[in-house]
């Protein structure tokens, strides 16, 4: 899939015309209008995905004048595979998560990692919406954000280059179901971990490389265990937030409103925001002697066919007619193949 990008000009005047009508919106929030308790799947040395959660918050405390408080638990407290039930029962309230964590259980939201990094063709797709609705029904969430990492998605990186051959034949790769398409197109044999286990698994040999959001080697010290980062990129590693339905539909008209906006704000921003983060980790492990290895066009273009079909297919296992539809849905809208 050829990654498929707005026009930087033009997420930047999307992003005035948000924060425009989002200040109106918050300026009228009362202070402290909500105090909601959010799950993350991730922690702060998990950058950058984490960063997106950050940025999240902020839009909301802006947007919101403090009037939203949002307090956050993260995988220390609930397991990252365990977290959808928490949040479903209402324990917590919000979550921010990525939809392979709880693929079994229906995970509709899993697809988007195939599309093209474009916010905005995502919304007026009808992709969001659809992916909106499908959780209102299956889980009782409201998902009010879909914000990808950056434009670069997902990479792999290893303790060894590649073979002569160009593959990992033979090697155990970490990675969710996310990955098992790209980790078997090289040959390799996928192990799942949580990401916290990678950097031990990584020293006693017990994997030969990860999958991972092509960020985030340096936040957890992965350099120090692996010197090889292959290239080029695949897929768009894209992390929802989702309410609570029943928390949700408690909320006031204005928190509701802010915690949209926030979304859509955040959506729009972090596409760029997380490639300056990219820029500056690619430099630092420059800087620390991680090679980049490049893959061959041929496999390059493998690699990539072999992540989009997995993840379809994670869809239609996962959520049948829903999936196929919004599938269709994509294709029409040119995010996917």
């Amino acid at each position: 899939m050829t990654a498929l990008r707005m026009p930087t000009s033009r997420l930047a005047c999307l992003a005035r015309q948000l924060v425009a009508a989002a200040v109106v919106a918050g300026a009228s929030v009362a202070a402290h209008a909500a105090d909601l308790r959010l799950l993350s799947s991730f922690n702060s040395t998990q950058k950058p995905t984490y960063a997106v959660l950050e940025r999240y918050l902020a839009n909301v405390k802006a947007l919101s004048n403090g009037g939203i408080r949002i307090s956050v638990a993260g995988p220390e407290v609930v397991p990252i595979f365990e977290q959808l039930q928490p949040v479903t029962s209402g324990t917590f309230d919000m979550l921010y998560t990525h939809p392979v964590f709880h693929a079994g259980n229906g995970s509709l939201a899993l697809t988007v990692d195939a599309m093209a990094v474009d916010p905005a063709l995502r919304r007026s797709s009808g992709v969001w919406d659809a992916i909106d609705a499908f959780y209102q029904r299956k889980h009782k969430l409201k998902l009010v954000a879909m914000m990808s990492v950056s434009n670069e998605g997902y990479h792999l990186f290893t303790k060894q280059p590649l073979s002569p051959a160009g593959d990992l034949a033979g090697r155990k790769i970490r990675g969710t179901p996310t990955y098992f398409g790209v980790i078997e197109a090289l040959g390799a044999q996928p192990v799942v971990l949580p990401g916290s286990e990678i950097y031990s698994a990584l020293q006693t040999g017990v994997i030969d490389g990860a999958g991972w959001p092509a960020a985030g080697m340096v936040s957890m010290r992965h350099y120090e265990v692996a010197k090889y980062r292959l290239r080029p990129t695949f897929g768009a590693a894209t992390q929802p937030v989702f309410v609570n339905l029943d928390r949700w539909n408690k909320l006031d008209a204005k928190t509701q409103q802010v915690l949209l906006e926030a979304g859509k704000k955040t959506e729009l921003e972090m596409p760029a925001l997380g490639d300056a983060i990219q820029d500056e980790e690619d430099a630092e492990l420059n800087k620390r002697g991680v090679q980049v290895i490049q893959m061959s066009p041929a496999t390059a273009a493998k690699v990539r066919k072999a992540f989009v079909d997995s993840i379809w297919k994670l869809g239609a296992d996962c959520c049948r007619d829903e999936a196929a539809a919004l599938r269709a849905m994509a294709i029409k809208a040119g995010l996917t193949q």
